[in-house]
């Protein structure tokens, strides 16, 4: 299957197709139709869906067909819709999802694509091209990249006497507690200092643990178990057990509407809840994670298209003028200005940003770092192990030290299937 993906889409069959008219098929009279899947549902969709406008109205040489969904329901109908030759010609997907699809064969190269010239590899996110490459070939192409940051509420802070964001992991914790109004029973008013989702939302724990010098997997062995993460889940457990900083169980949804509702005073997200928290009247500021003691890590988020592997040539072609189009400086100044997102482009000026203050806030991000990256195994690994224990934890279901060597055992035994 994979070996006649590489022949189609090798670079001679698709150079002619690209030094075409448009790069579609020379002389056709009809325009190439391409679908394309993604889960933009929130505040960015209205963006999405502008800049696909765009592109269509420019050229008629290849239209866009654009579905929107859900991120589960894309999910469960994407594969199957692939292995029924039903696929879309686009897919954006997750980063973490890459090997799994590349080794399934349903998506295929686009080396060729960077080597035409209609993208400079050297000017989109380097850890985006690192996330979509697979077996030495380059799978994708950047559709959004982010860091996730701290969020603050200015209000709570100066309640609590504090004036700006912590420049460390122990400043952190402590501000978290000084800004916790904590009274048992009284769920719907406490206030909290951190609200830190454990589901359905970026993995804030992973940036907790690798704060601390601990971690799930470090390349091949686990970590989960290791002395480091079990002192780094005990240390963030005790400030959740016994100083109430977040409440337990926290899903992404949750996490936000508590910072929206001016009940949480610090949350870690990446520029999409931006949108809301305005929309809310919420008084927040954007700073980076601070660093711990083992150095300063955020969570990078990344969400990649994709061409389907049974793609003809003029698909593919007229894919790629899709793509260059994107991640045009004129497409993603509108991206990053729209939506606080930070660009694809490294040559985008800062003051083309200034009127978005949050995409310039989430540009100087440190410390940047994929989880769980490049593993086919990683969702295996997150929803059915890492997710669970720390729930228990959480829960006093049991302590780090009893529960994180087994189920660092558990990954340990993902790894080796």
């Amino acid at each position: 299957m994979r070996t006649r993906i590489l022949a189609l889409t090798t670079a001679a069959a698709l150079t002619a197709a690209l030094t075409s008219c448009g790069g579609t098929e020379a002389g056709s009279d009809e325009p190439v139709t391409i679908s394309f899947w993604n889960t933009y549902t929130a505040s960015n969709r209205p963006t999405v869906e502008k800049i696909v406008d765009d592109f269509n109205a420019s050229q008629s040489a290849v239209v866009v067909e654009m579905t929107i969904q859900p991120g589960d329901v894309q999910a469960q109908k994407l594969l199957p819709a692939y292995s029924a030759g039903e696929g879309p010609t686009i897919a954006a997907i997750d980063a973490s999802q890459v090997p799994e699809f590349a080794s399934l064969g349903v998506i295929q190269p686009v080396d060729d694509l960077y080597e035409s010239g209609k993208l400079d590899a050297s000017q989109l996110p380097e850890a985006s091209l690192a996330a979509t490459e697979y077996e030495g070939a380059q799978y994708g192409v950047p559709m959004m990249a982010t860091p996730t940051m701290l969020y603050y509420n200015k209000s709570l802070f100066e309640q609590a006497g504090l004036s700006e964001p912590p420049s460390t992991m122990d400043e952190l914790a402590e501000y978290a507690k000084q800004l916790t109004q904590y009274a048992p029973g009284a769920e719907a008013t406490n206030v909290h200092g951190f609200a830190i989702a454990d589901s359905a939302a970026p993995p804030v724990w992973a940036a907790l643990l690798w704060s601390r010098g601990g971690g799930v997997v470090d390349g091949d062995p686990a970590t989960f178990g290791d002395p480091a993460t079990v002192e780094a889940m005990g240390y963030w457990n005790d400030l959740i057990q016994v100083d109430h900083i977040s409440p337990v169980g926290l899903g992404g949804v949750e996490a936000d509407a508590l910072f929206a509702a001016g009940r949480a005073g610090m949350l870690i997200n990446g520029p999409w809840a931006s949108a809301g928290f305005t929309e809310a009247g919420v008084d927040y500021g954007v700073a980076p994670v601070p660093a711990g003691p083992a150095g300063q890590f955020t969570i990078a988020i990344s969400s990649n298209m994709h061409l389907n592997a049974e793609a003809t040539e003029e698909e593919a072609a007229a894919a790629y003028d899709f793509f260059a189009h994107w991640n045009s400086e004129e497409q993603q100044t509108t991206w990053a200005t729209s939506t606080g997102f930070p660009p694809n482009l490294t040559t985008i000026d800062e003051a083309a940003l200034a009127e978005n203050p949050t995409s310039l806030a989430f540009s100087k991000a440190v410390g940047a770092r994929f989880y769980l990256q490049g593993l086919q195994q990683a969702a295996a690994i997150d929803s059915g192990v890492v997710i669970p224990t720390i729930q228990r934890v959480t829960n006093g279901e049991g302590t780090p030290q009893e529960l994180l060597p087994a189920a660092g055992a558990q990954i340990e035994e993902l790894l080796s299937e």
